[in-house]
């Protein structure tokens, strides 16, 4: 009698558990990011007319400098997270001269709005 409450229990804490989370018995996977942390706030204080070193203070070092484009900069992000749908974002900058000529974006998430206003 006891062996058969035990082998009950035991199948019901089983089943029970299992049902809790898809993610139960699953292999634990980090949040993976590459390149630079591009954020849609200071993409939109990107303006036209901006000099490299601006550029610079604000977003950082692009990630691709090419050697064979030294008026265009690229910063790319992207987020493989542990569950959940893979984040990627891109902003090109063109110079001509030192100024900011041109800003391409793609992907980017709208920036948060304040909750007060």
């Amino acid at each position: 009698m006891i062996k058969a409450l035990f082998k009950f229990t035991t199948l019901l804490l089983f089943i029970s558990l299992m049902g809790c989370s898809g993610r139960l018995f699953t292999v634990h996977k980090i949040d993976v990011q590459q390149g630079n942390a591009v954020d849609p706030e200071k993409v939109e204080q990107l303006q036209i007319g901006m000099n490299k070193e601006q550029v610079r203070f604000l977003m950082g070092t692009p990630l691709i400098n090419d050697a064979f484009h030294p008026d265009r900069w690229d910063y790319v992000y992207h987020l493989i997270p542990n569950y959940g749908d893979n984040e990627r974002r891109h902003v090109a900058v063109f110079f001509e001269g030192d100024k900011v000529a041109n800003i391409e974006k793609s992907d980017m998430p709208l920036p948060e709005q304040d909750e007060e206003k």
